[in-house]
């Protein structure tokens, strides 16, 4: 193979991109959050649920553990 020694428009165009066209690392610095954006401005970190979702979170959990146990007898009458 004969050595390229000439510079063309190509080879100046990635040379000029180099760090652009590089692929981002596979791992390394992770950034985090600063504590503008973690918590922004207005929001209320720590608000319980109002008393209307906890009643409904509560119905579903008892609606499905009665579900499961008349199931669960269920099966155990049919062996």
């Amino acid at each position: 193979m004969t050595k390229r020694t000439e510079w063309d428009d190509v080879d100046q165009a990635s040379f000029d991109s180099f760090p652009a066209s590089d692929p981002p690392s596979s791992g390394g610095l992770v950034a985090a959050a600063s504590a503008s954006t973690a918590c922004p401005p207005g929001t209320a970190p720590g608000r319980a649920p109002s008393t209307w979702v906890k009643r409904i979170a509560v119905g579903l959990a008892a609606a499905t553990a009665i579900t499961g146990l008349v199931i669960g007898v269920r099966l155990l009458r049919s062996r």
